[in-house]
């Protein structure tokens, strides 16, 4: 695959490079409003929403809308992969593969040894 044609990996590489980003995402192992997540991360709710939308764009954090009876919808966040594994691919390409919560570890164990036979 051509560099044109790879999708835009820098969104996943900033959100990870951002320490509230990496705070947030430890935080989010259930699904949460963003007021609990600031409270959680001691940060404002503004800065907050903020990092979940970068989240969120960069795949690492999925949102979802509880409907409730008395018609007062809440969206909840959730952290959307387990891990990470980044493969170099050449002087300037990466390789980005988000790792899903429902994989067991021997599944992310056979993805690992099918990316390395690739390689070889």
């Amino acid at each position: 695959m051509s560099r044109e044609e790879q999708p835009d990996q820098q969104p996943i590489f900033d959100s990870l490079a951002d320490r509230d980003c990496r705070r947030i995402l430890a935080t989010l192992d259930e699904p949460l409003p963003a007021k609990a997540v600031a409270n959680a991360c001691e940060l404002p709710q503004t800065t907050t929403y903020r990092k979940l939308q970068q989240l969120c764009e960069a795949g690492l954090v999925d949102d979802r809308t509880e409907l409730r009876s008395d018609g007062h919808h809440t969206t909840t966040y959730v952290r959307d992969c387990a891990g990470i594994f980044v493969t170099i691919e050449g002087d300037e390409q990466f390789d980005v593969d988000l790792f899903a919560d429902r994989e067991s570890p021997s599944e992310r164990l056979a993805r690992l040894w099918t990316r390395i036979g690739e390689e070889l």
